[in-house]
């Protein structure tokens, strides 16, 4: 359904998944429907236009350039505002296209990942911003249930490759795997197919962001490594002698090389590493003592010190401003 000038146009009928003979049977089991007529209606269900959520969306492109002559996804405007959201919480071509070409499911899925992971690993969050409504932006797939959960389904499938293609391309493990647990469970809790959407092209936004933050470095795998191994040990008393005998390694070299390719030295960055991830636990209310506890510093001093040296504040004022903004936010 389309709303122009107060008026309000359908389109249709299409159907956005393949039908499964078993599972329409026994939808229809118990309505009053003679056999040869369940028959006829499954034929006329299959004979319907199959499009998938992303054709789906690219039809309203379609539609809304009809009406409008304006090319632009209806969707894509607030995506990013969305994208950023979840950050702080913790991103004419195809018309030709569509009206010239269909896909088999299978090559449609194979080509729509990888054109996604194409510009994913390349780290630019505009060039994909401005492409992510060209390319078909769904597949197919085969329902057992409704179609709103296979397309959950398959975004969660998404997400694990994105994970993993972000991580290949040196975006912190954990982080990667934190974030793409975060975006299934709020995948989960979308109740229609439009949300669904959002989440998925969030999670596209998300992981090529922070694959540009990551490439910026230009990182060797070895230097990659490390990095990957000191996210692993934040909650450990981790220590450069420690890193340098798991890498097999002089600590004098990993010092050099390590400086040469992050601009910092090992031992700040690590602690500098700590310190971020204790001001998402201030901002969680955590108690300062548990943090300290937590993060491997020999003591709540040690902490604070370290703290205030880079930061320029102490943790106890930190958690104090955080709770104050919180607190006029609400207002």
């Amino acid at each position: 359904m389309y709303a122009y000038n107060k008026k309000l146009f359908l389109f249709g009928p299409f159907r956005c998944n393949t039908i499964e003979k078993d599972k329409f049977y026994s939808m229809v089991q118990y309505k009053s429907i003679k056999h040869s007529d369940k028959e006829s209606l499954y034929k006329l269900l299959n004979e319907l236009p199959l499009f998938s959520l992303g054709d789906i969306r690219d039809i309203l492109i379609l539609i809304n350039y009809f009406f409008t002559g304006k090319i632009e996804d209806l969707f894509h405007k607030p995506l990013h505002d969305y994208e950023k959201k979840f950050s702080e919480d913790i991103q004419i071509e195809r018309i030709d296209m569509l009206l010239s070409q269909n896909y088999d499911p299978e090559i449609y899925l194979f080509l729509y990942e990888n054109k996604i992971l194409e510009y994913v690993v390349n780290g630019n969050v505009q060039e994909l911003s401005n492409m992510i409504f060209k390319l078909s932006n769904g597949v197919v797939p085969v329902v057992s249930g409704d179609n709103v959960r296979s397309e959950k389904n398959y975004s969660i499938v998404v997400f694990e490759k994105l994970a993993q293609a972000a991580i290949n391309m040196g975006m912190d493990l954990i982080n990667a795997y934190q974030s793409r647990d975060s975006f299934i469970r709020k995948n989960e809790l979308c109740i229609n197919l439009k949300e669904v959407l959002k989440v998925r092209d969030t999670a596209i936004v998300f992981y090529t962001s922070e694959i540009g933050k990551a490439k910026v470095r230009n990182l060797s795998p070895q230097i990659s490594s490390i990095v990957q191994y000191i996210g692993l040990n934040m909650y450990t008393k981790i220590t450069v002698r420690q890193i340098a005998q798991y890498f097999s390694m002089s600590e004098a070299r990993l010092r050099t090389a390590f400086k040469k390719e992050m601009n910092i030295s090992i031992h700040n960055y690590i602690l500098r590493r700590k310190i971020s991830e204790a001001k998402v636990m201030l901002k969680s209310n955590y108690p300062i003592n548990d943090i300290s506890l937590l993060l491997g510093f020999s003591d709540t001093s040690h902490f604070t010190k370290v703290f205030k040296k880079i930061t320029g504040t102490t943790p106890k004022k930190y958690q104090m401003s955080v709770d104050s903004k919180f607190t006029l936010n609400l207002d």
